[in-house]
């Protein structure tokens, strides 16, 4: 093999290597985020909105600024809504449940505690946020 094959046939498997390190590293910063997304809560909501918005409507700072606040506000009034009516989600989510485990091992019982526990997790987030929120508010007005 000339020395040029070689210089050539390693490049090639160099990209190839690269290529195939940059697909593993996004895929598993893809799957990391989407399975932490709820960790920053309501507020960790409003960023990805408004970094959604900058990005796809090419917003400048100003425009960013104008337009947060809204977001802000429309976000809160959706948790308003969405606290007003958990009770009624609890009591139909309850029974559920409940059925659903009668079709369940006791394993797959345990992981759907679990995943019950973190739905419970993110509603008493997003209820403490509201909270907070509107006693910062009212002590602004």
């Amino acid at each position: 093999m000339s020395r040029t094959t070689l210089l050539w046939f390693a490049l090639i498997v160099l990209f190839l290597a690269g290529t195939l390190t940059g697909s593993v590293g996004t895929s598993l910063y893809y799957q990391y985020e989407d399975e932490h997304r709820w960790d920053r809560g309501p507020a960790g909501r409003q960023e990805r909105i408004m970094k959604r918005l900058t990005q796809e409507l090419s917003l400048a700072s100003s425009q960013q600024s104008e337009i947060e606040p809204i977001v802000k506000r429309a976000q809160l009034e959706i948790l308003r809504v969405r606290v007003q009516h958990q009770p009624d989600v609890d009591r139909i989510l309850g029974p559920g449940m409940e059925a659903l485990k009668a079709k369940l091992s006791p394993e797959q019982q345990l992981k759907l505690d679990r995943l019950h526990a973190q739905l419970q997790r993110r509603w008493h987030m997003n209820r403490d946020y509201l909270q907070h929120a509107q006693d910062t508010m009212g002590r602004k007005d």
